[in-house]
């Protein structure tokens, strides 16, 4: 065979075998949604008023959909443990008993396991593959997400760099309140407690997120073999950070793959 006949079957079998892959995993940004965690103006000796962003713009706030919202666990940890939010209205805000003093806290946000599969109309249905008729594909989601919260501009790191057990989650190396505009921040993704190499991490702004498009990105880039990840923030402003883990799903028939996403949210100053 010639060898520019040879090279163009060998581009065509690379080009359907991956194609054959792409359709064996769920399309995630179909159905994925971001999700952050944050306080809404925290101040000393007043309740934590903690905020769930979840939806495809960020920083807006927008109600968690009424099928979804019994998958959503939310709490917080201040400086002497736990602390259980009650939610309230709209069905994203979630509020202390306790009044917040000068302490950094994380808010976070622990989504129970949701089956996403593709109907033939290219809706979607909550429900296993196996469960919807002429299912193209189907995704089990797993989702969390953490958001750092300085109160009265407290920076101490205990918090702040301490991972929460969460299936997957990004960890600071140090505090993000000290770091400032075009300087470094170290990140670890974990995923079951251990650092997970090659992981995609991806950032965005608010300033950048009204001006740009829902998929624009500030910041992409690849976790080392430690897990990994010098973060350079170009602005001041809230920042949340996303990374994902894709995993074959057990259970032939039942679903094509296991998505673990994770978000962290928090503030740079200038």
């Amino acid at each position: 065979m010639h060898k520019f006949k040879r090279f163009s079957v060998m581009l065509t079998l690379a080009a359907m075998a991956a194609l054959t892959m792409a359709a064996l995993l769920p399309t995630s940004a179909a159905v994925a949604h971001d999700m952050w965690a944050t306080a809404d103006d925290p101040t000393v000796g007043q309740p934590l008023k903690a905020v769930i962003g979840y939806g495809h713009h960020f920083p807006t706030l927008e109600d968690i959909p009424a099928e979804e919202l019994p998958f959503f666990q939310v709490w917080a940890v201040g400086p002497k443990g736990k602390i259980e939010l009650s939610q309230g209205s709209p069905n994203y805000s979630f509020t202390s008993k306790d009044n917040l003093e000068k302490a950094t806290y994380l808010v976070i946000s622990d989504v129970k396991p949701i089956y996403w599969s593709r109907t033939p109309s290219g809706d979607w249905s909550m429900k296993r593959k196996d469960e919807t008729p002429g299912a193209a594909e189907c995704g089990y989601y797993i989702e969390g997400a953490k958001g750092i919260v300085s109160v009265d501009g407290d920076v101490t790191p205990s918090l702040a760099v301490k991972a929460q057990g969460l299936p997957i989650e990004i960890v600071p190396e140090v505090h993000p309140g000290t770091v400032k505009p075009g300087q470094k921040l170290v990140l670890q993704v974990l995923f079951q407690g251990k650092p997970l190499p090659g992981a995609e991490v991806k950032g965005r702004y608010d300033a950048f997120s009204s001006l740009a498009s829902d998929t624009a990105q500030a910041f992409v880039d690849t976790t080392d073999q430690k897990g990994q990840v010098a973060f350079v923030p170009l602005a001041a402003g809230s920042w949340m950070l996303t990374a994902r883990n894709k995993a074959a799903y057990e259970g032939p028939g039942t679903c094509d793959a296991t998505d673990y996403g994770t978000n962290l949210f928090f503030k740079i100053s200038q």
